[in-house]
């Protein structure tokens, strides 16, 4: 994919812990910035799909209460 180039304005403390992280991984800082944004936007879809997980539980579990004198009475 081509690249873009970006400006950005970070505080002063991002910057060095970006220049560390750089250094020690022996990357550049667009490839530091770069993994930091996919690992970010996956921990977000997981959230998603852990909000979307657990309403249908809820679901789930309301439509088994409601459904479950009717099979009761069958079970009898």
């Amino acid at each position: 994919m081509p690249k873009v180039k970006v400006t950005l304005s970070l505080d002063r403390d991002m910057v060095q812990t970006l220049d560390t992280i750089s250094r020690k991984s022996h990357k550049p800082r667009s490839r530091v910035v770069q993994e930091a944004l996919r690992v970010w936007r996956r921990s977000c879809l997981e959230e998603q799909l852990a909000d979307g997980y657990r309403a249908m539980a809820k679901e789930d579990g309301e439509t088994a209460e409601r459904f479950l004198p009717a099979f009761a009475e069958i079970l009898e």
